[in-house]
């Protein structure tokens, strides 16, 4: 029996985006027309004939996307859908998530993604062998793998899609990025930081020298601290007593407080070696990218890239992105992608990487430095015997 196939394509967003992505797609994909639209989904379809599983999509405002099957009111309806959309003989990624049901920072008291996910998950592996089909274990998604959404959300239907993964897929389900935030870091900055490394795969390297302008209280200057880089933090406002103390009056792995506007700094201020800028400061982005070409644009040998969010006035700002991403490119920057962060707002996460950091892309790579465990804590991944990897069967990209 043929593989059945879809003409239509989810996307899934931030809570309130979904215009947003309407109007990025309308320009690169044309043949796209808006079909369903939920807080945090939308769907399109293709007038152009089939979705193919490992469709590239290139849209910063879409956190995760697949050829879509649709709703399906009871594990049955998921169980079909499977055995016709499926593969025989291939191996599945089970991604099984919940939609966005706030802006990012502002859920309501209590709430805490992942347990409604949980419980679906479970529901569906008990009446797994039903599909026909071999379970991968885990949802940490691997290059190749074929992977089955499952979006759920509070009193509607299950919606179902599927992807071939890919470089543009996230690994985790829903693109969200696995980040433990440690209670003592200063503010939210720290995830996002995180959330944008691991998405950009940036070379970011114990001992590497870093400016952050913007770094007030120090949310991501922690996390750039905890990863063993050394910072200079530009701000007039206070620093977090946690980042201030770090290694205090130790050489290399500390953090320097440029106590003033950029506008104040001096290149005399700054270090004569410079790795990384980040940026993160509430000003328009046309204003945010001249404060860091400042610092990008002069030759700097050692220089790898840049990590700058950019905040955004309304939805239409979309519009101006490939302009600010050109913005980037001429400050020397060969490699330049951006994207809406699970835990950003109105805002976009952009890294840029030189040649220099691009070179450094193919090196080994260098687990970053990991903070001592405090008493009492113990390693899971020890406690836990591994298990068994299914075999999967590759599935052959689409021409």
């Amino acid at each position: 029996m043929p593989v059945a196939t879809t003409s239509f394509l989810f996307c899934v967003c931030q809570t309130g985006a979904e215009g947003a992505i309407a109007e990025e797609l309308a320009g690169s994909r044309p043949t796209l027309r808006r079909a369903f639209a939920r807080p945090g989904l939308i769907t399109f379809k293709d007038t152009a004939g089939e979705v193919a599983p490992d469709l590239r999509l290139g849209a910063v405002f879409v956190r995760a996307f697949g050829a879509s099957i649709g709703p399906v009111a009871d594990m049955a309806g998921l169980v079909a859908a499977v055995r016709r959309f499926c593969p025989e003989g291939q191996a599945v990624r089970l991604h099984v998530w919940e939609r966005d049901v706030s802006r990012p920072g502002e859920e309501p008291p209590g709430h805490q993604y992942g347990v409604q996910a949980a419980e679906v998950r479970a529901r569906i592996e008990a009446v797994w062998d039903e599909t026909g089909r071999e379970l991968l274990p885990g949802a940490r998604a691997e290059h190749g793998d074929w992977v089955l959404d499952v979006i759920v959300a509070n009193d509607e239907p299950w919606w179902l899609g599927y992807h071939l993964h890919g470089p543009e897929h996230g690994a985790w389900p829903g693109g969200r990025i696995a980040v433990e935030m440690p209670p003592e870091a200063p503010s939210r900055a720290y995830r996002k930081l995180e959330e944008g490394l691991i998405w950009s795969g940036a070379p970011l390297r114990a001992g590497d020298v870093a400016v952050e302008i913007g770094s007030s209280p120090g949310g991501a200057s922690y996390a750039l601290l905890r990863r063993g880089v050394e910072v200079h933090g530009v701000d007039p406002a206070k620093m977090a007593p946690v980042v201030l103390d770090y290694h205090k009056d130790q050489p290399g792995n500390h953090f320097v407080h440029l106590h003033r506007p950029m506008s104040l700094v001096q290149r005399s201020d700054l270090p004569p070696v410079l790795h990384w800028v980040l940026l993160d400061v509430n000003l328009a982005p046309q204003v945010a990218l001249i404060a860091a070409r400042r610092l990008a644009a002069r030759p700097r040998g050692a220089l790898m890239g840049v990590l700058l969010t950019l905040k955004l006035d309304d939805w239409k700002a979309i519009r101006h992105i490939p302009r600010f991403l050109n913005s980037v490119s001429a400050m020397g920057m060969v490699e330049v992608k951006a994207t809406q962060l699970p835990s950003n707002r109105m805002e976009v996460f952009v890294c840029g990487l030189t040649e220099k950091g691009k070179a450094r892309l193919q090196e080994p790579k260098q687990e970053p430095k990991q903070e001592p465990k405090q008493e009492g804590e113990q390693d899971e991944q020890k406690m836990k015997p591994a298990p068994k990897r299914a075999k999967k069967q590759k599935v052959k990209p689409a021409n």
